[in-house]
């Protein structure tokens, strides 16, 4: 008997050990897959590098893509299309970082608990909505705005204003993220040692919050840097970069329409001059963005390990430090116009300005003038940001309900190249991504949350992980073109082909990073008191895992589903590269075809404008629709789904006890 015991007991401590390896070994494949992609990518450049020479990529700043007669050119500089993703990205995080900064403040201390979810959906419903319909609403909306300053709506100003909004949801993340890790007493006691509870905020909590933020807004930087077909929707010129940026005139420069470096990578790929040596250089073009990429997320990384404050560069520490003298003097003019008693006071030197600053809080002047200018920029940025919420998705409903309930609309159609297949092209990729990304990001989440002991090991697939959700999408979809097409011909038509399973296959990597994330988080939340018991009453690590930890977590995973399925629906630059722009007479996962947003960018092509504008905006409004219906079920339905059984069993009942009463008095009537 205690043979039988001890057998038993050696065989679950060996499956316990089997599925901690196997575990492990799946997690380890973000690794494997990050060297992956940078290899493909990297085998592919050494062509683009020998053809052209690294001093004409890297060392020139002429550039002519396409060159002449067919051949292609040798002014291929990187530097002029990153230069104008630079000042493109530059303008829109000067735009968002304000904004996403006021609106995370505003959010965490001035909205009631119970309205903060409300908000943080909407803010996700705006993190959710596909990069082209920002595209298509920046193409024909927004340009009413930029209009005003006699800019065209293909230019660079418009792209930074439709870009600024893109990436103001990670920064509203990140930082109420990290307010929210901030311990509430220091609030508190700031306060209670006679501060008021704006300045608190600003001057306490947000600066111990300060690391965080500037991670968030490294991480929207690099999410600006790799976005690809909005841009490629607004931007059309790589013929006048030295014109343009040598002008030194920045208005010239606001209205120009220069390509950015992953719009020259996404345009010029599948162009009738691109040819093998042209593709390559453009696969140079993908790795040296790559290595931007990692140097930001190595920035990144080492800003979460410092537990020293971060200090501000010594221009951002000028620009503040005239930003306070120029409010300071500004209070003195509002002060000299209104308080007549303080007109006779001199400001002259700088010491003069201090005791000037210390005299008023003593008297507080300026606190109640400080709270005010705060909260106004507060609900500034806060109503800006709902505005533009609200005006692109009226928008795009108003219009697309329009385009829908045309006698052109294809939305019931499934034959080629509409918007009926697309939706079911999209339903086949959704279907095919998720049945492979859940089980390696549930795996992986596992062993983080569960089995990780070594920290090293943990924080270099943390930091695998972080690598590849920042890595552009037009990167994920280089390496599916290489891989799934060019080297194993998952195609129809083999390696001169598109097909929806390397789409799939294609989308599937790039949610895997957020996937295995949110569900390392929901595993997180579970309560380790319920483990320890577990483990207590004689359970395996791998049995507390299996009966105890993931349904507890099952709402949690169901919401990471939803949110995945989200995230799926709002890429486009992999699908384009993948499963193209263009369908096929049968619907097939061997087959190309269009996804509803890349049926949104190949209206670019059209050359009916009024077909396209309707084409555009129903796949757009369709597209919305999904995402809403998305956040609606992974937000509401899935927390309160007992709530709602419960309910609907209620009302169910109150429903068979009023039928039955009634059938009871007809009874009785004809009786």
């Amino acid at each position: 008997m205690n043979i039988k015991k001890i057998s038993r007991i050696e065989k679950l401590k060996f499956f316990s050990n089997s599925n901690q390896i196997i575990a492990g070994i799946i997690a380890s494949f973000s690794g494997v897959l990050l060297f992956g992609i940078l290899g493909f990518i990297l085998y592919r450049a050494i062509e683009g590098f020998s053809s052209y020479g690294l001093k004409a990529i890297l060392g020139t700043t002429d550039f002519n893509i396409a060159g002449t007669a067919g051949e292609p050119g040798t002014a291929v500089s990187f530097w002029m299309p990153f230069t104008a993703t630079i000042i493109t990205t530059f303008i829109a995080l000067l735009i968002a970082v304000p904004l996403g900064i006021k609106t995370s403040i505003f959010l965490k201390f001035r909205v009631n608990k119970k309205y903060q979810k409300i908000l943080r959906v909407a803010v996700e419903t705006l993190a959710g909505i596909p990069s082209v319909i920002f595209g298509l609403f920046a193409s024909q909306s927004l340009k009413m705005i930029v209009s005003w300053f006699g800019v065209s709506s293909y230019s660079v100003l418009n792209s930074s204003i439709m870009l600024a909004f893109m990436i103001l949801p990670t920064i509203i993340a990140m930082t109420y993220d990290s307010l929210q890790s901030v311990d509430d007493s220091l609030l508190s006691n700031s306060i209670a040692l006679g501060c008021t509870k704006t300045k608190a905020i600003y001057k306490v909590h947000k600066k111990a919050a300060k690391s965080g933020i500037i991670v968030g807004v490294i991480l929207a930087t690099g999410r600006a840097i790799g976005e690809t077909m909005a841009l490629s929707m607004l931007l059309q010129s790589e013929n006048d970069y030295n014109q343009v940026l040598s002008s030194g005139n920045l208005l010239a420069i606001l209205s120009s329409n220069i390509k950015t470096i992953s719009v020259v990578i996404s345009t010029n790929m599948f162009t009738e001059s691109s040819n093998d040596t042209t593709k390559s250089l453009l696969f140079a073009f993908g790795f040296i963005l790559f290595v931007i990429i990692m140097v930001l997320n190595l920035v990144v990384l080492r800003l979460t390990r410092t537990k020293k404050s971060v200090k501000l560069p010594k221009v951002l520490l000028l620009v503040k430090e005239y930003y306070q003298l120029f409010f300071s003097k500004l209070l003195l003019g509002i002060e000299y116009l209104f308080f007549p008693s303080w007109r006779k006071r001199k400001i002259v030197t700088e010491n003069d300005m201090i005791m000037y600053i210390e005299k008023r809080n003593e008297e507080y002047k300026l606190r109640n003038i400080y709270t005010w200018y705060k909260f106004f920029w507060e609900i500034f940025s806060v109503l800006l940001c709902f505005v533009f919420l609200a005006w692109l998705s009226l928008n795009i409903i108003s219009v697309g309900v329009g385009a829908w309930s045309s006698t052109n609309s294809t939305v019931f159609e499934y034959t080629k190249n509409t918007t009926g297949q697309a939706l079911l092209n999209t339903v086949l990729i959704i279907l095919v991504a998720i049945l492979i990304a859940l089980p390696i990001s549930l795996l992986t989440a596992i062993y983080l949350n569960e089995f990780a002991k070594n920290k090293i090991a943990k924080k270099t697939i943390f930091f695998f992980l972080d690598c590849l959700g920042a890595t552009p999408s037009i990167l994920f979809g280089m390496f599916g073109l290489l891989f799934f097409i060019y080297t194993l011909g998952w195609t129809s038509q083999g390696i001169k082909g598109f097909s929806l399973i390397a789409g799939a296959l294609t989308v599937s990597i790039v949610i895997l990073p957020s996937f295995a994330r949110s569900i390392q988080l929901a595993l997180n939340e579970v309560p380790n008191e319920m483990r320890l018991n577990a483990l207590a009453l004689g359970s395996t690590k791998s049995q507390v895992v299996r009966r105890v930890v993931l349904p507890a977590a099952i709402t949690g995973l169901a919401t990471s589903v939803v949110l995945s399925i989200g995230r799926i629906l709002s890429e486009t630059a992999p699908l384009y590269l993948t499963a193209g722009i263009t369908g096929s007479g049968q619907t097939a996962l061997v087959n190309s075809g269009q996804t509803l947003t890349t049926r949104i960018y190949a209206q670019l092509t059209n050359t009916n404008l009024a077909e396209s504008k309707n084409v555009m905006y129903e796949s757009a409004f369709l597209t919305l629709l999904l995402i809403l219906v998305l956040i609606t079920i992974g937000y509401y339905v899935i927390p309160n789904w007992r709530i709602i059984c419960l309910e609907s069993k209620f009302i169910s009942y109150k429903i068979k006890t009023k039928l039955q009463s009634l059938l009871n008095k007809n009874k009785i009537a004809t009786a």
